[in-house]
């Protein structure tokens, strides 16, 4: 027997090919030289919307009251009949009076001119309209990102100049009265310039942390393979005062490696570190752990040492100072939240906010575990090695 017949040895070649097409989940159809539709499946039928009595034998580009009649596409007909030439991914844009807008990919494909019936063209066709409809989306997004980072961009500026400009005035000049003429003032006056004092103090502070966090997307460095034992070293140098002040006890277990922006990985440790210190409980100095293990796919932890096979890491920050209510987690992490007064606890409420903004630039995410009294364990998890985003 021949293990590979020739077309004229299929008994029927007409039903043969009409099997063949109604077993495809594409909608598909195929096409006379005349441009007539000689059989389609049911894929193509869900399309159109329209049952298939309604589509055998029509002529193709008098579908839909001529909807399909698109010159382009109608010119890459005639050149598959006439020469065979077979065409891929024709994008076709239709605003359909029946079915909305709608975007197609069209593959054109001729049988060999030995098969026996009368057909000569198949056509494969995609309906990719929603997945138009999201990368549209996806573009008006980016968009709309890449206008925010330039706000962001022109607040910085203004922040870090105009600002602060008449900021640092306001603290020249009160600062030359308290010594001037601070000895001639009122209790009342001297009360009133050490209220000037603080409430620029703050502002300054407040610009300052405003500045950290518009930068972390207009000031942002690549991502880096980075050494997390070094960073965490720099990082306790600099808190060396408020660390021996406060008589804080640090525990750093192993760090793993991963691709970071050294700079904002550096930030993110500086302010949840910053936060055990501040958030101290009355009746014991603080403790903070710092502490790391990788990921594998499955949220298992890795080997230590399997930097190969690891997809993630997970970084934890622990305190055992005052603590929360876990009820206000998603809180804490907003911009200017804060759950206690600023007679209880300097700072402006924007450091949490700035770490939430650093992982996710980083594809990560960050919560935390907590009880009132009990401390609280910051929980970050971040991919090991960062994706390749293709710019627009």
């Amino acid at each position: 027997m021949n293990p590979n017949p020739s077309f004229t040895t299929i008994a029927n070649p007409l039903a043969h090919l009409e099997a063949i097409v109604q077993l495809l989940r594409e909608p598909f159809l195929v096409l006379d030289d005349s441009f007539h539709i000689k059989t389609c499946n049911p894929a193509f039928c869900h399309v159109l919307e329209m049952p298939v009595t309604a589509i055998l034998d029509q002529d193709f580009f008098g579908l839909d009251q001529g909807q399909w009649d698109h010159p382009p596409l109608r010119a890459l007909l005639m050149e598959l009949k006439e020469h065979q030439r077979a065409f891929q991914d024709f994008e076709l844009c239709q605003s359909f009076s029946r079915l909305g807008d709608r975007t197609f990919l069209i593959d054109g494909q001729s049988l060999p001119q030995e098969y026996p019936v009368e057909t000569t063209m198949l056509l494969g066709i995609r309906d990719i309209s929603d997945r138009k409809r999201a990368e549209l989306k996806l573009e008006e997004f980016n968009r709309q990102l890449i206008q925010s980072n330039r706000e962001l961009q022109d607040f910085a500026s203004v922040a870090s100049h105009d600002l602060q400009e008449p900021l640092r005035k306001i603290q020249a000049f009160t600062d030359l009265l308290a010594t001037e003429l601070g000895a001639d003032l009122s209790e009342t006056g001297r009360g009133y310039m050490d209220r000037i004092q603080n409430a620029a103090s703050r502002m300054q502070t407040l610009i300052n942390d405003l500045l950290s966090y518009a930068r972390v997307t207009t000031k942002a460095n690549p991502f880096v393979p980075i050494d997390m034992e070094q960073i965490v070293a720099e990082v306790l140098s600099d808190l060396e005062f408020p660390i021996q002040q406060s008589q804080a006890t640090i525990q750093v277990d192993t760090l793993y490696g991963f691709e970071a922006d050294p700079l904002q990985i550096r930030l993110l440790l500086q302010n949840l570190i910053s936060n055990g210190l501040k958030f101290q409980s009355c009746d014991r100095p603080p403790q903070i752990r710092i502490s790391m293990e990788y990921l594998t796919a499955n949220a298992n932890f890795a080997d230590a040492n399997a930097t190969d096979t690891a997809d993630g890491i997970q970084l934890r920050v622990q305190d055992n100072g005052i603590g929360f209510k876990e009820k206000y987690l998603d809180r804490i992490f907003g911009i200017f939240q804060r759950l206690h007064s600023r007679n209880e606890y300097p700072g402006t409420g924007i450091g949490l906010a700035i770490c939430r903004k650093i992982v996710e630039r980083h594809n990560g995410t960050i919560t935390a575990t907590s009880d009132l009294g009990s401390g609280a364990t910051f929980i970050i998890t971040m991919p090991v090695k960062q994706p390749v985003i293709p710019s627009l």
